[in-house]
């Protein structure tokens, strides 16, 4: 072969590889998916840092993700609201400008009223109760509904938070019949609204940036939120007394856009539904021991905080829970009231065991 020709055959080898190096680096460049959070990524209790719950949730899903992937897709977190607040991020999720966000259950109700079935005053006696249910038939049932109905899919539930209590300046609340004649600082919602109002208390609106302020001068005598929101927001120093009534256990969901879900062949929506169910258990297990924490911390800060007995609890469920049972009935699906009230009243619920058929 002539020196003309072997410079030919060299060349053009030299770009044929060039060209599959500039294909195999444009076939492995990953997919992005990106998912947004509004607080920030950590909880500050006692001398203690934690991952917030919705936070450790997006990790979880990354990684989870990321892995089974193979490195097909790049999931990219934004926390501390650097793309919105949760009413935008949702949108964003419907025009398919995000892939994923981490919604609280009120602000995900703005968009799937049916989720305010989780709102029902004393419910769950034991987060296993919330978790068996969000995970089992009636979960599944309700989060394909709202994918129907809004292009939002639910694949993670965890408690944000865990179960909101009352606080209050005033004195120590043991039973429903002490709530009598107080005012308490209540979210905008209907549903809060006819929880404090069935006592015998006053609910009054506040913004949450404007609470502090509200229980510091008089305008309210008292709040409801799990002891991680009312440690964060500095509230034991307005605060005395604590009751751990729980009488709603709060709620986020780490939520997809449907369309993005539906573009994805069949191997890859398992990948996602799996990374989804390990971020459930992390964001669960965080909030668990941040929970925990935080009470003893309230403790420390010299809140007197009250545990009522079960006749005490009674009388705040027997107040409390046929009123905003009425009006959800009114105002998102009935059938699906009814089918969760009675779920849990079965007992088949938040045993704590996984059950193994006939196995000794």
């Amino acid at each position: 072969m002539s020196k003309i020709g072997k410079k030919f055959l060299v060349g053009t080898v030299a770009a044929a590889m060039m060209l599959c190096s500039t294909c195999v680096a444009q076939a492995a460049e990953p997919e992005v998916v990106k998912i947004a959070f509004t607080d920030a990524p950590t909880l500050t209790i006692g001398d203690q840092v934690y991952n917030h719950p919705s936070y450790a949730a997006m990790l979880a899903f990354k990684s989870s993700f990321e892995k089974s992937t193979g490195g097909a897709y790049s999931v990219e977190l934004y926390p501390g609201g650097t793309l919105g607040d949760a009413a935008s991020n949702l949108e964003e999720l419907q025009s398919g400008t995000l892939q994923g966000a981490t919604p609280a259950d009120g602000a995900l109700s703005a968009f799937a009223p049916d989720i305010q079935v989780f709102t029902i005053p004393y419910l769950f006696s034991n987060p296993l109760q919330a978790y068996d249910v969000l995970d089992g038939e009636f979960g599944q049932k309700l989060f394909d509904k709202i994918a129907d109905e809004t292009g939002l899919r639910v694949i993670a539930s965890y408690d944000n938070g865990g179960y909101r209590n009352f606080t209050n300046s005033k004195k120590e609340i043991k039973t429903a019949e002490d709530m009598k004649g107080m005012k308490f600082r209540v979210m905008d919602s209907p549903v809060y609204m006819k929880l404090v109002e069935s006592m015998g208390a006053t609910g009054t609106p506040v913004a949450f940036l404007e609470l502090y302020s509200a229980l510091q001068t008089g305008v309210v005598d008292g709040q409801e939120n799990s002891a991680i929101t009312t440690l964060g927001a500095s509230l034991d120093e307005v605060q005395k007394y604590c009751t751990l009534d729980g009488h709603l256990l709060g709620l986020a969901f780490l939520t997809i856009s449907n369309d993005w879900y539906s573009s994805l062949d069949e191997d890859t929506q398992e990948k996602v539904l799996e990374a989804g169910r390990e971020a459930s258990i992390a964001a669960r297990g965080i909030c668990r021991q941040a929970e925990g924490a935080a009470v003893e911390t309230l403790k420390k800060n010299g809140v007197q905080v009250y545990t009522p007995t079960a006749d005490e609890i009674a009388t705040f469920r027997d107040a409390s829970q046929q009123p905003v049972i009425d009006w959800l009935k009114e105002n998102i699906d009935s059938d699906m009231v009814d089918e969760l009230v009675n779920l849990v009243n079965s007992g088949t619920v938040g045993k704590g065991r996984i059950n193994t058929g006939d196995a000794q």
